[in-house]
């Protein structure tokens, strides 16, 4: 269940209009040390298992080279969010982690915004 809520704003009553960059709620830091773990664990993994158990030892860096591309890769990163005055209202208006996806959006209400002052 989303607890996001879809809110209508009308453009020429926006005011103020500013990009808040702020870190996603997930500990960046905590992931990436457990991805380099997991990278250190694959390389010692191989010559530890030895070649007696060479499917168990391939099957076990496999493991933990994918679990550590999953940590160490940069989808969290920073949250952006498009905040305004509404109203006399500080409300957000739009947020996402997607860089494309937040500027797309950004150039959008600007050229919505400027359509309507000329």
């Amino acid at each position: 269940m989303s607890s996001e809520c879809r809110r209508s704003f009308e453009v020429a009553e926006l005011t103020d209009i500013r990009v808040v960059r702020s870190r996603d709620g997930q500990d960046r830091a905590g992931h990436q040390a457990l991805g380099a773990s997991a990278l250190v664990a694959a390389v010692v993994s191989l010559p530890v298992l030895g070649a007696g158990s060479m499917i168990v030892a391939v099957t076990a860096t496999a493991a933990l080279t994918l679990g550590a591309g999953f940590l160490l890769r940069s989808r969290s990163g920073r949250r952006r969010q498009l905040r305004a005055y509404y109203r006399g209202v500080d409300v957000e208006i739009f947020s996402s982690t997607d860089e494309r996806e937040f500027e797309a959006f950004r150039r959008g209400l600007i050229r919505s915004k400027e359509a309507r002052e000329s």
